[in-house]
């Protein structure tokens, strides 16, 4: 009876081990451009977004200080986090004081 037990408890815990979530970590750099900041967004120290310009702003654009790229490079990785589509409107640079 033990060794049944010392079996499926076993079991239940490598089936525990390999159905654990991935990790979805993501890290924010934000970068200096030649007029400003802009930000990359990393993965396991992979650079899976390299943003040097405000996104949805017409030209090239660089963001004005570190902080409000931040903010910006913050919010892509919440939309990545939840599956969404990591676009940012000109809505949303308005809503959170993003100047352009």
């Amino acid at each position: 009876m033990t060794k049944i037990f010392s079996i499926l408890f076993f079991s239940s815990i490598i089936l525990f081990v390999s159905c654990e979530k991935k990790n979805n970590t993501f890290d924010v750099k934000v970068t200096r451009q030649k007029s400003g900041y802009g930000y990359q967004i990393l993965k396991e120290r992979k650079i899976v977004i390299n943003q040097p310009f405000i996104p949805a702003v017409q030209g090239e654009k660089a963001f004005k200080n570190e902080a409000d790229a931040k903010k910006t490079a913050l919010l892509v990785v919440k939309k990545i986090v939840k599956n969404s589509f990591p676009r940012i409107s000109i809505h949303e640079l308005d809503s959170m004081k993003i100047a352009y």
